[in-house]
Parts: structure tokens; C-alpha cells; sequence
């Protein structure tokens, strides 16, 4: 009876040992990157992004600036939310330097599109008569050049424009914008994509509180709004991070803790202070699950016990 007891003894032991493990283990985590195990704050930098062109030159023309008076540390841990109307303009950015309809002015006109050239025609501007459909259209392109730098008085309806007229206009806009556009690249890797754009992202932003994340696929990062969780809980194939801790339940690990907040700003002056207490979201791609750890605690106790007797 004795043995019996010890029997069973054993089994609820090595059961319940085993079952803590699985337990445990499922939400320990590791980083390629070998971030050290403690706590982390990641600042999401949120912005109203223009809708117009006047007003995207601006935002941008602001955004370099900015970057440019931001430290090395400072820029490392800046992290922009991206919307869909920031990821066009952006790739437009990386892919030729123009910004939205700058491209339609810097082509050359034998390489216009039909839809293009019915937009041009839409100009009610000035041509000279005795110019042909491409010299007239080459002026609209001109014009539409001038619009987009707020230069548009500048325009001679009598004037035979060139290529090359309209290539001098834009260089000086395209000197400031490769700055712009270097230091938008030096922030990419922590870029966070709104989730309509995240098809191939690996750090995206899920707005909607109550969507299921689970059936996610691809090893990601994400930042999903919540009403009960804080803190951050590990998924078959992601790592979600909750934004906020305002009475909500914290989940952590007993390695990492991490906290997250979505950061509205107005004023571009507040990025210092913002990036001087976040963490780069960059370090989080590279998690993976530990390794899991063979449990011995059947034979430990087989051991422990096997010599065992009751006088």
C-alpha cells in the first residue's frame, strides 16, 4: 500500500512538474540582438499626416529639421507610426524623390500616360499658338511645376518651355530633398505600419481592440490596442505589445518587461523628450522563442525516492 502511495505520489509530482514547464516556457522569450533581460518602454510616435500638398511640403520640410537636430541615440529611438497615405509618399520618396504630382511634371513627355496627359489638359492656362500638343503640354507640365513650389505667377503663357527649364526649377528642391530623404532612412527600421499595410511588415499597429491576432502567420511585432492587457504576451507566431497600463492587467515575463504608449504629437519639438524615454522598436524583431528545456524531474525523483522505505 505504502509503494502505492509513493506511486501515485510520484506521478502528481512529475505531472504537475511538468505541466509548470510547458507552462513557463511558453512565454519565455530570447533576441538574436541579445537585448538584456529587464525593462523597456517603447514610445509610439503618432502624427496627423496632411492631406494636401502644401501642407505634406510643410510636415516634411518640419520632419527634417527635426531629425536633423535629433542625436544619433535620439533618431535610434524614434518610433513613427505609418499610415497608408505616409507609406505612399514615403516609397514615392525612396523609389524616385518625387512627391506625389511632381513625378507627372519631371516626366518626359514622350513618356506620358494617357490618363497623364488628360490631367495636364485640364490646366486652364496660356499655351503659345503656334506650339504643338507635346510643346503644349511640355508648358503644362511647367506649370504644374510651378503650382506645386507656389511659383505659379512666374508663368509665361508666350514662353516655349524646356526639359531643361523644367529641371533647373526642381533642383533645388531635389538638393533638400535628399537630405529628407536620408534622414527618413536612417528612422525606417522603426517604422510601425498600420495594419492595412502590413501585409509584409514585420512591426505593425492594430487599432481595432477586439480583433483576433491569433491566426497570424509571420513571425511579427505588434502593437494592438486593448481594454484589459498591458504589458506584452507571446503567441505561436507573434509578440504583441498592449499600449497603455491605465487599470489593465500587466503581463510580463520573468526576464523582460515591456510597456508601450501611442504618443499624439502636435508640435515636432516634442520629439526629444519623447525619444528620451523609449526604446528603439528595431531590438524586438529579432525574438524568438527559447529553447525548451528537457524536464529530468521524472528521473530526479525516481532517484530521490527509489531507495526510500518506511520501517
Amino acid at each position: 500500500m505504502k509503494k502505492i502511495l509513493l506511486l501515485f505520489s510520484l506521478i502528481t509530482l512529475v505531472g504537475c512538474s511538468q505541466f509548470s514547464a510547458r507552462k513557463d516556457q511558453s512565454q519565455q522569450i530570447t533576441f538574436k540582438s541579445s537585448i538584456p533581460e529587464g525593462k523597456y518602454n517603447f514610445n509610439l510616435v503618432s502624427f496627423k499626416y496632411p492631406e494636401n500638398y502644401n501642407d505634406k511640403i510643410n510636415f516634411l520640410k518640419n520632419l527634417n529639421n527635426t531629425l536633423e537636430n535629433l542625436n544619433a541615440i535620439q533618431k535610434e529611438n524614434l518610433n513613427l507610426l505609418i499610415t497608408n497615405e505616409m507609406d505612399i509618399d514615403f516609397n514615392s520618396l525612396f523609389s524616385t524623390g518625387w512627391l506625389d504630382k511632381e513625378i507627372l511634371g519631371m516626366k518626359i513627355v514622350e513618356d506620358l500616360e494617357y490618363d497623364e496627359k488628360i490631367y495636364l489638359n485640364k490646366f486652364n492656362i496660356g499655351v503659345p499658338t503656334e506650339a504643338g500638343e507635346n510643346q503644349k503640354l511640355l508648358n503644362r507640365q511647367y506649370f504644374l511645376l510651378l503650382q506645386l513650389t507656389g511659383n505659379e505667377a512666374l508663368y509665361n503663357p508666350e514662353f516655349l518651355y524646356t526639359e531643361l527649364d523644367k529641371s533647373l526649377l526642381m533642383e533645388d528642391v531635389l538638393l533638400n530633398r535628399k537630405s529628407l530623404i536620408e534622414n527618413i532612412n536612417s528612422i525606417k527600421k522603426n517604422f510601425v505600419y498600420s495594419d492595412s499595410i502590413s501585409d509584409d511588415k514585420k512591426i505593425i499597429y492594430i487599432e481595432e481592440k477586439n480583433r483576433v491576432i491569433e491566426t497570424l502567420t509571420n513571425k511579427s511585432v505588434i502593437f494592438q490596442n486593448s481594454n484589459i492587457n498591458s504589458g506584452f504576451r507571446v503567441l505561436p507566431n507573434s509578440l504583441v505589445l498592449f499600449p497603455g497600463n491605465e487599470n489593465k492587467k500587466y503581463l510580463s515575463t520573468e526576464d523582460y518587461e515591456f510597456t508601450s504608449s501611442i504618443v499624439s504629437v502636435v508640435n515636432f519639438e516634442e520629439l526629444q523628450k519623447i525619444t528620451n524615454t523609449s526604446a528603439s522598436v528595431s531590438k524586438l524583431a529579432s525574438w524568438e522563442r527559447k529553447k525548451r528545456i528537457e524536464n529530468n524531474t521524472t528521473e530526479s525523483l525516481e532517484l530521490r525516492f527509489s531507495n526510500w522505505e518506511v520501517k
